[in-house]
């Protein structure tokens, strides 16, 4: 990576980081589908699509920032217009709250999203290099894993005050917008151009990236499920309620916050068998909660679980030593474009493998054998791949 001739301000980093709270925006709304069910008289089922449909649009504009952002439009220009889009479009539906609208703010959550996970990495991974780099990276992961959890706290107040009041929570992006007008400095451009051709430089994906790619989408597909099941598992048991689920659920974030503020030191230790480490850690999460006998072994579990949220920046900081500069925003874009994509997938996968095991909790059992087998392969992957001659994108 060419060392930024600019610095990133306290403010600029500040404002970052404030972004990286809004990535978890798309699931917030799920204490609400209740209320907003009965509100507007419509089935639960229905309205569960403030879930799914941001999902969809996360998407969409996680590709156009991969390939705009930092080389058409400036970054700072394109993450300003993305808050203001989340902002006073995911807040549209307290105002007129029907489900036209509803629909209308979740698609603009949605493209918020998709250029939050795209963008602030990209931006600390220009202004920063080496420990300070991959220090900062954890730190950002931390407000993501974070920020989730407390909008979603937050959200079950708001809609115990008033239903349409949830959608409210969306101006928390209103300090990082200020934060980023103020303090967030432009780096350089992505486009370069070829010294012999005199022709700008085309997006090139090597191999290693893209398999990169299927890591996280098999990890996520197979481990994820664990958050949907969890509450069978404490409940069908005879461990303890509805509460004691959802706190056994909130170890998934603990772990990923804590683990996060260790990122750096963690990465610099393990390297390139950092990610096969977090999905061991993920499966072994995975036979915990499937074979649960107590509350403690159940949270144990997802504690192991919640460290998939570090393959994040762990493959940002992977992917960096092997991309030119003007690929890194479009290899960004689409780790987060992938995981929007296993949202989708992760449906038929729970159908499909509860039919064929007839149990609710099947998706788990074939989950763990499907980490496993992730894990050996990309084990093997990782001793025969050879360290790139340069790391363009990414010198310590």
């Amino acid at each position: 990576m060419t060392k930024q001739t600019k610095h990133l301000s306290v403010i600029g980093l500040v404002g970052l980081l404030l972004v990286f709270l809004l990535q978890g925006s798309n699931a917030i709304l799920s204490p609400a589908i209740a209320a907003i069910a009965n509100a507007l008289k419509m089935a639960p089922g229905t309205v569960a699509q403030v879930g799914t449909v941001p999902a969809l649009f996360s998407v969409i504009s996680g590709l156009l920032a991969g390939r705009f952002a930092g080389r058409v439009i400036k970054y700072k220009t394109f993450t300003v217009w993305s808050l203001l889009i989340c902002i006073v479009g995911g807040s549209s539906a307290a105002v007129i709250p029907t489900w036209p609208m509803i629909m209308f703010s979740r698609a603009c959550v949605g493209f918020g999203v998709g250029v939050f996970y795209a963008i602030p990495p990209v931006l600390i991974m220009k202004f920063y290099e080496g420990d300070a780099q991959r220090n900062k990276l954890g730190l950002a992961n931390a407000f993501a894993s974070v920020g989730g959890l407390l909008m979603m706290f937050t959200v079950g107040v708001l809609v115990d005050i008033q239903w349409n009041s949830v959608f409210w929570i969306n101006l928390v992006g209103a300090s990082a917008l200020v934060l980023i007008l103020m303090g967030l400095q432009e780096p350089e451009s992505e486009v370069t151009v070829n010294q012999t051709t005199g022709e700008k430089e085309k997006l090139k994906i090597p191999l290693p990236v893209v398999l990169n790619f299927v890591m996280i989408f098999l990890t996520g597909l197979f481990g994820m499920n664990a958050l949907m099941f969890i509450s069978n598992v404490i409940t069908d048991r005879g461990l303890g309620t509805g509460v004691h689920s959802g706190t056994v659920a909130i170890m998934f974030n603990v772990s990923a916050t804590a683990l996060s503020f260790f990122f750096g030191p963690l990465y610099k230790i393990f390297n390139k068998y950092f990610a096969i480490i977090i999905i061991v850690l993920v499966g072994i999460g995975l036979v915990l909660v499937y074979y649960a006998s107590s509350l403690v072994m159940a949270g144990a579990g997802m504690f192991c679980v919640g460290t998939f949220l570090l393959m994040i920046p762990t493959l940002l900081t992977d992917n960096a030593q092997q991309l030119s500069p003007g690929s890194m925003t479009f290899a960004a874009s689409f780790l987060g474009v992938v995981l929007n994509v296993g949202n989708f997938v992760l449906g038929p996968y729970i159908h499909a493998t509860t039919t064929i095991g007839k149990d609710v909790l099947s998706p788990l059992f074939f989950g763990i054998f499907g980490l496993a087998g992730t894990a050996v392969v990309f084990f093997i992957i990782r001793l025969l791949q050879k360290a790139p001659a340069s790391s363009p994108a990414a010198a310590e």
